[in-house]
């Protein structure tokens, strides 16, 4: 069973939201849906891609997806110009002094405090949109643009949201936007930290009214941590615990200039790039699940529906197609030396039985098809097993599966079979090419060389079906005993 691709089930899922208002006129779409390949779901999938080409559905979907990268990076360069204004807004341009804890505070509080609500939202599927403010609204933005305002536009939306929901990736989707754009905020906050503070004199320190001087040194200290795995420097013991406000050596001033930089990394940078990654692994990994809930009742409605166009399938094969030669094989030798004449499903207006008969015709029957007419000729035909055996057919007729059955059950009860391809007597008089190019003729041979009965020889003309037969009554015990139906 085929996987349907991400905009199928989009379109499939929005054509069933479309629908929930009432159903759409579909009689080409469920032509096209029966004819798909690859199971009913892909067959409900082509329905829905005929009724959303006439919707416009795959045109707005189109357009949204080339248009919502250029939405993401509009947001990335607003983030990254209010990124570089909050590294201006932490630095005193009038002094160059710089409040070490206040600048921290002022770049990792808001995407600390985010980052944990995403976090949550990946333990409570219901919260998936905190900590995903800016996911959300890259996807609103995208929507509002270019799905426009109307129901169908809605109906795209709505469907690509339950479809994340349903797969469990919504707070992935919404954190991979999320994160890259803070990844992007950092990494442009840390240039301009790194560039003012390489080309200005800055004073770093930390000022308090109520606080021990102790409560910041401490504080540094640990979050010097994680930064110094990576080789940035921390701030020795005495250096922290100098007077708040007042002035650092010059080789402290340029460590702390260092600890605020190595935090934004570690703390700001780093998360965020990663969680991005994981995001986009995740997405990956699970972007196979997106598909509609086929057990939902309108899918199984309208697999129901497709199947029901579909043509009735043979559930009766014949079996014995392949091991007729055998049987027949294993019956040479055993026939009469009789005819029996057959006419299989011959309309009404034909005579019965053909006139001149053969002296040798000892089984003269005529069945319409039934099983049990089928059944009693069969077993006639063991118990006469005749020399030939002459099948009449009308001509007018298409040969069909019961046809064939009936001639493959037959043959290995007789020695020859001949089929007579029979015509009213107006018909026939009425015709004006030579009997064996009759319309219907041609047909009846084609289909007998098409099933393997290649050995059955059709004739249109009755004399030229039972030619060579008087002999037989010569030869035969039983002429003159004819049974006649």
């Amino acid at each position: 069973m085929r996987t349907l691709t991400l905009s199928e089930a989009t379109l499939t899922e929005a054509v069933r939201l479309l629908e929930g208002s009432g159903p759409l006129e579909d009689g080409q779409a469920m032509r096209a849906g029966l004819g798909a390949e690859g199971g009913p779901m892909a067959q409900v999938a082509a329905r829905a891609a005929v009724l959303g080409e006439r919707l416009g559905l795959q045109a707005r979907l189109r357009h949204a997806a080339a248009a919502a990268p250029w939405v993401l990076l509009g947001l990335v360069a607003v983030v990254v110009l209010a990124g570089l204004a909050l590294a201006s807004a932490v630095i005193d341009g009038q002094d160059r002094r710089i409040n070490v804890m206040a600048a921290l505070v002022a770049l990792l509080g808001v995407h600390a405090l985010t980052f944990v609500l995403w976090l949550m939202a990946l333990l409570w599927p219901g919260a998936a949109g905190l900590g995903a403010v800016v996911g959300r609204l890259w996807i609103g933005l995208t929507a509002r643009l270019t799905l426009g305002r109307g129901a169908e536009g809605a109906a795209l939306l709505q469907a690509g949201m339950r479809l994340l929901e349903r797969a469990r990736l919504l707070p992935w989707v919404l954190g991979l936007a999320s994160h890259t754009v803070w990844a992007l905020s950092f990494a442009a906050a840390v240039a301009a930290l790194l560039f003012a503070l390489a080309f200005r004199q800055y004073t770093l320190g930390w000022e308090t009214t109520i606080l021990a001087p102790d409560v910041f040194a401490r504080w540094i200290a640990a979050l010097g941590v994680a930064p110094g795995w990576l080789g940035f420097p921390v701030p020795g013991a005495a250096e922290l615990r100098a007077t708040p406000g007042s002035s650092l050596p010059a080789t402290a001033n340029g460590v702390l200039a260092w600890w605020l930089v190595g935090c934004v990394v570690v703390y700001g940078l780093l998360p965020r790039a990663l969680a991005a990654l994981a995001c986009l692994l995740v997405w990956r990994w699970r972007r196979a699940r997106l598909q509609p809930d086929a057990a939902a009742p309108y899918y199984r409605k309208l697999m129901a529906r497709i199947d029901a166009l579909a043509p009735a399938l043979v559930v009766d094969p014949d079996t014995h197609g392949a091991d007729w030669h055998m049987a027949r094989a294993s019956l040479a030798g055993q026939t009469q030396p009789t005819l029996a004449v057959v006419g299989f499903e011959l309309p009404p207006e034909l005579t019965w039985p053909p006139q001149p008969l053969p002296r040798a015709a000892s089984l003269v029957r005529r069945i319409d098809g039934s099983a049990a007419e089928r059944q009693e000729l069969l077993q006639a035909l063991m118990h006469v097993r005749p020399r030939v055996l002459v099948l009449a057919c009308h001509a007018g007729s298409s040969p069909d599966r019961g046809t064939e059955r009936l001639l493959r059950e037959a043959l290995p009860l007789c020695g020859e079979c001949r089929l007579w391809l029979a015509a009213p007597a107006d018909a026939a008089d009425a015709g004006a090419s030579p009997a064996d190019d009759r319309p219907g003729a041609t047909r009846w041979r084609q289909w007998l060389t098409s099933t393997g009965l290649a050995e059955v020889h059709a004739f249109t003309e009755w004399a030229r079906a039972t030619s060579g037969l008087e002999a037989l009554a010569d030869a035969s015990p039983a002429a003159g005993r004819q049974e006649a139906a």
